[in-house]
């Protein structure tokens, strides 16, 4: 009786320090804010423009000369002075990236992928593939590659790279991911 009683009083004070002060937070991708993938803004082209005019005026035996010289630059203003000006997104980062994401591989079949950011910084970016077949199959990895995202297989081989091209769309080739 007593060994049952030490048992029972040893199981109590273990579980007292089991305490829980609130629901677990989930750690899943979904339950991160995320901010919208965007195709990069077009890069304006700057175009300079130099007028030189010169006009020779004789009236009874007086000239007069007019020179005119106009100088004009033009850049698209929905370039990168937008960006900086605060007139669009800044780059995509691949925390932007990471996420759940619908794809439809080149055979028109559906899957999904979830991009996982990677854990260090010299980690590689992991990806967890749910019913994607064929070239999609063999997918475990990405990678940004300036604004494109780049799948790649265990072994480093490109699988797909894609590119935005518009809001929180990617495509490239035959595949395109969205969320």
């Amino acid at each position: 009786m007593t060994k049952n009683f030490l048992i029972a009083a040893c199981a109590v004070i273990a579980l007292a320090g089991c305490e829980i002060e609130g629901a677990p937070q989930s750690t899943s991708p979904a339950a991160t804010p995320q901010r919208d993938i965007m195709p990069a803004p077009q890069v304006g082209t700057a175009s300079v423009s130099d007028t030189s005019t010169t006009t020779t005026t004789t009236v009874s035996g007086n000239t007069t000369i007019t020179e005119t010289t106009s100088t004009s630059v033009g850049v698209n203003a929905g370039g990168p002075l937008a960006a900086l000006a605060g007139g669009g997104q800044a780059a995509n980062t691949a925390a932007d990236y990471a996420g759940s994401w619908n794809v439809t591989s080149p055979n028109n079949r559906q899957c999904r992928m979830v991009l996982r950011a990677p854990a260090t910084a010299g980690a590689p970016a992991m990806v967890q593939n749910q019913g994607c077949f064929q070239e999609l199959f063999n997918v475990s990895r990405w990678s940004l590659r300036g604004s494109e995202l780049v799948l790649t297989d265990g072994f480093g081989n490109s699988v797909a790279s894609l590119r935005p091209t518009a809001r929180n769309r990617l495509e490239g080739g035959d595949v395109l991911m969205w969320r």
